[in-house]
């Protein structure tokens, strides 16, 4: 874990005290790294802004130093008071207050959730099948009985020991601004029996429940997403025509609504822009306040990396600026609205299984080291002033395959996971839809399909294989959620049931491949066990990967393969390359060396060769550089030189000529050229190796060209004194090593005379 901050970002102070005074204006920040009791506590640092506390469990010690509020994370939830219609069971939610409130008596407790669509059983709305001598077909008077029954014990219980308690959770399915009554409706639970006046019913209980008794408990309105403009919207709707419709109703002016809790589950692309922008628009109903809950900002799992650390602090400084100055305490002093009253986090340390297992999302490692994160929420202003955000973007995009949406935290997304759409035609394949028109493939009746997604854990060892309603990476099918468990399986097994629920044989960062396989017949009920298929993890747990999926259509034929993804990169074919450019030529005697620019456009494939040819004559040169000597040429005739390239594809055109030059022999006193050569040969690898050494010893710079039996090197400008050496390999164990042969020509006119050395070795072979 970072125990510094990044280098030049700041000056690091020494340790802090165990309980420093919190400073706004705080002029340097203290290290991160180090144990909680080197901080000053989260609770104390905003006790005069709003309350701070935990949503869920955390590591003890940790807990009671920094929150100062405690909300159970799934004791309180309908399945754990009441799994039995008519058992109620208080004791997991007692021991969970009893674990912190011995070491904390005035640990504020809240309350979470009286009415859910998830972790309910589903008698409570009388879904099927028939069970407590209920129907089992959606009766809403039997449903009615079940929500008022179940509020008024779970609610009587824990009375007034609450501060607030959220009555309803996560009702907001897709998000119509226009039609908030219109947008419960997400196909699952007490929508289903109740329609959208579920949560108008379940609120005029829980009033009549804490009124009756002279209670000042808030009752809470809570759901995810609410940075997105649209579903705030329809929460704002929703709270504003309710409490408009039942005003006056309770005592002392109370609103039926009196809290929306904006749960924090964000990451690293959440516009916080948007979270304050919503928070202004709550804040116009009044007199309701703004919980934020379970609060985390998850990073990308697999590594914590220094750049994500220092991105995820930036993040939490930028939300708790925007808290602090909505903050409903009297150490807001600005003109924002006041409507901030507590701030809840879903966790102490980070945690490698479990909510949020592997994504990095608390502001203490899983050591309990504080990271950046702690710094970002205790000092926001001298955070933002001393960092900024670092641009980890890049990587290639995965080609696109028709009717596959696949999704990961890694990349942005919200949720991790995969969709493969089945149908467009809601009508003839109930509940698959898409909104692009892209299917992936059309199922036919009485076929089977064989799925197989291969996933890495990054913290979430579980993988669900759901029925989904459409591309988007959001709601799941009506009947889904009720059987969402019904069929585990271990990683090795194959299921033969959608939902599927793989949670067992799997390890963290370990990769697996999940296998259903499932016959469509055309009959699965339109009530949604049949959908698009979606790939989701278990339990909400976020951090994995997919890597491949296949779809493949089983018959005794022989298979099918139906679907891949990601689909092959097909690279463009291949063309011949541009034509070189800047041929020019420098003549000896009976030669002349021509270089040239090789082509900027290689047509997508590398060129393996360019020929020089000379005119007139038609003398050529080969080589794979940029420069080659035409030997054969007449003395005192012009020549001009065109190149051609050549790649896996094709020759070019020809270059534009260079300029003429002529060959000579000029009058003066011809000598050789000095050069000092020198080859040596060695067998490696089963193959031999001839390196050759040259030295220009001549005043002048010297034209060397330098070939063994595989490949030559031309053209090789040496000034004088200098030298170089090139190391060939032979294509094969069995080829004869060879000799090397090296010629050398002046540049200068009055010394053109040409020389050649041979310097070899035995050619014999490795093999």
């Amino acid at each position: 874990m970072m125990a510094t901050l990044l280098a030049g970002a700041l000056t690091v102070a020494a340790l802090v005290p165990a309980h420093p005074a919190f400073a706004a204006t705080e002029p340097e920040l203290p290290p991160s790294g180090q144990t909680f009791e080197h901080y000053p506590p989260m609770k104390e640092a905003y006790e005069d802004y709003f309350s701070f506390g935990i949503f869920g469990a955390g590591e003890v010690d940790g807990l009671i130093y920094n929150y100062a509020s405690y909300t159970p994370g799934n004791e309180m939830k309908p399945e754990s008071t009441q799994r039995e219609k008519g058992v109620f069971t208080f004791d997991p939610a007692e021991a969970a207050f009893a674990r912190y409130t011995t070491r904390n008596p005035d640990l504020a407790l809240y309350g979470h959730t009286l009415a859910w669509h998830s972790q309910t059983p589903t008698w409570m709305w009388d879904a099927p099948p028939a069970r407590f001598d209920q129907p089992g077909t959606f009766d809403s008077a039997v449903a009615l009985e079940n929500l008022h029954t179940h509020i008024e014990a779970v609610l009587g219980h824990f009375g007034e020991r609450l501060v607030a308690i959220d009555v309803v959770n996560e009702a907001v399915g897709t998000a119509n601004p226009a039609d908030w009554r219109g947008s419960l409706a997400k196909g699952e639970g007490w929508y289903q029996a109740l329609g959208a006046d579920w949560v108008e019913l379940a609120f005029l209980k829980a009033a009549e429940v804490v009124d009756a008794n002279g209670w000042d408990v808030k009752l809470t309105y809570n759901d995810f997403g609410l940075d997105s403009p649209a579903k705030a919207r329809v929460v704002y709707e929703m709270v504003k025509d309710i409490n408009e419709r039942h005003a006056g109703v309770r005592p002392g002016g109370k609103p039926m609504i009196e809290v929306i809790g904006m749960q924090g589950h964000y990451n690293l692309a959440t516009d916080v822009a948007a979270v304050e922008q919503n928070i202004k628009l709550f804040a116009t109903l009044g007199d309701v306040e703004v919980h934020v809950t379970e609060m985390d900002i998850a990073l990308p799992p697999g590594e914590l990396t220094p750049e994500n650390e220092n991105n995820q602090g930036m993040k939490y400084a930028e939300l708790f600026q925007v808290y602090r100055d909505h903050a409903a305490g009297p150490a807001n002093t600005t003109d924002n609205p006041h409507v901030v009253a507590a701030v809840k986090l879903a966790g102490v340390r980070d945690v490698v299984s479990g909510w949020k297992g592997g994504e990095f999302a608390m502001p203490y490692d899983y050591d309990g080291n504080a990271k950046l994160a702690l710094l970002g929420i205790l000092y926001p202003e001298q955070f933002l002033a001393t960092h900024e955000y670092i641009d980890t973007s890049g990587g290639e995009e995965r080609p696109p395959v028709p009717g596959v949406h696949v999704f990961d935290t890694s990349d942005g997304d919200s949720w991790s996971g995969a969709n493969i759409v089945l149908g467009d035609d809601a009508e003839a394949w109930p509940w698959s839809t898409t909104d692009d028109g892209e299917v992936a493939f059309r199922p036919e009746p009485g076929a089977t399909y064989r799925v197989t997604v291969n996933y890495t854990a990054k913290g979430t060892t579980a993988i669900r294989v759901r029925w989904v309603r459409d591309n988007t990476n959001s709601g799941y099918t009506t009947a889904d959620g009720a059987a969402v468990n019904a069929h585990p399986y271990a990683a090795g097994q194959v299921a033969t049931h959608i939902p599927a629920y793989f949670n067992s044989g799997m390890v963290n960062m370990g990769s697996y491949d999940l296998v259903t396989e499932i016959t469509l017949d055309g009959d699965q009920p339109a009530d949604g066990l049949i959908g698009n298929i979606g790939i989701r993890g278990g339990g909400g747990g976020n951090a994995f990967s997919v890597n491949t999926i296949t779809v493949e259509k089983v018959s005794a034929a022989g298979d099918e393969v139906l679907v891949t993804w990601p689909g092959a990169v097909v690279p463009p074919p291949a063309s011949a390359p541009a034509a070189p450019t800047d041929v020019s030529a420098v003549a000896a005697a009976g030669s002349a060396t021509v270089s040239w620019t090789p082509p900027a456009d290689d047509g997508g494939s590398p060129v393996t060769a360019s020929t020089v040819t000379a005119a007139p004559g038609g003398a050529t040169c080969t080589t794979d550089g940029a420069s080659c000597v035409v030997e054969g040429l007449t003395n005192g005739r012009a020549y001009t030189f065109t190149v051609v390239a050549t790649n896996a594809a094709g020759a070019s055109e020809p270059s534009a000529a260079s300029a003429a030059v002529t060959p000579t022999v000029l009058p003066g006193t011809p000598g050789q050229v000095s050069l000092t050569v020198s080859a040596a040969a060695e067998c490696v690898a089963g193959r031999p190796h001839v390196t050759v050494h040259v030295r220009n010893n001549e005043r002048v710079p010297v034209l060397v060209a330098a070939t063994t039996p595989w490949w030559s090197v031309s053209g090789r400008l040496l000034m004088p004194g200098a030298s170089f050496e090139r190391t060939w390999s032979a294509p094969g164990a069995s080829v004869a090593a060879g000799n090397v042969r090296v010629t050398g020509a002046a540049v200068v006119s009055w010394r053109p005379a040409l020389t050649t050395y041979q310097a070899g070795h035995a050619g014999a072979s490795c093999g």
